[in-house]
């Protein structure tokens, strides 16, 4: 779990955000930080998606990769919502960040198999149409 506040600077992270990255809370608050530990392909489109919810106070949502504090990386599922005054201003946000490892190796693994499993198909398709063109001819030249 996280905190920021309106603007986006980090002001809270709880345990796990310090056992997984090694980081503490001093450490781990302001606003570019938690971007640094990110996978250096998911960095650019975070600091976007981030940056849209910041500037309309829309839901944020994302899929991302954090690095350990052992060096390996795990995907993770971003979420945050604002909390906003009586006036409607967005006072902080509140995000979690839940490890999503397995689910991803998971739907991979399923990508693949569908991948394998329609590569059979087309195949099995294709001998299915030369065994009829096979057929066609054999009886029209009877």
């Amino acid at each position: 779990m996280w905190i920021t506040d309106p603007e986006g600077n980090h002001t809270y992270f709880n345990q796990r955000w310090v056992d997984y990255t090694g980081y503490t809370v001093p450490m781990s608050v302001g606003p570019d930080m938690w971007n640094n530990l990110l996978h250096p392909d998911d960095q650019q489109r975070a600091r976007q998606v981030w940056g849209h919810s910041l500037a309309t106070g829309d839901y944020y949502r994302i899929e991302y990769r954090f690095k350990s504090q052992a060096g390996s990386y795990r995907w993770f599922l971003g979420q945050a919502l604002p909390r906003r005054d009586e006036s409607g201003q967005i006072v902080a946000w509140f995000g979690t960040c839940t490890d999503i490892e397995e689910q991803r190796q998971m739907r991979e693994q399923l990508e693949l198999a569908y991948s394998d499993l329609e590569a059979k198909v087309m195949f099995r398709t294709l001998d299915l149409e030369r065994e009829v063109q096979t057929l066609r001819q054999q009886r029209d030249a009877q």
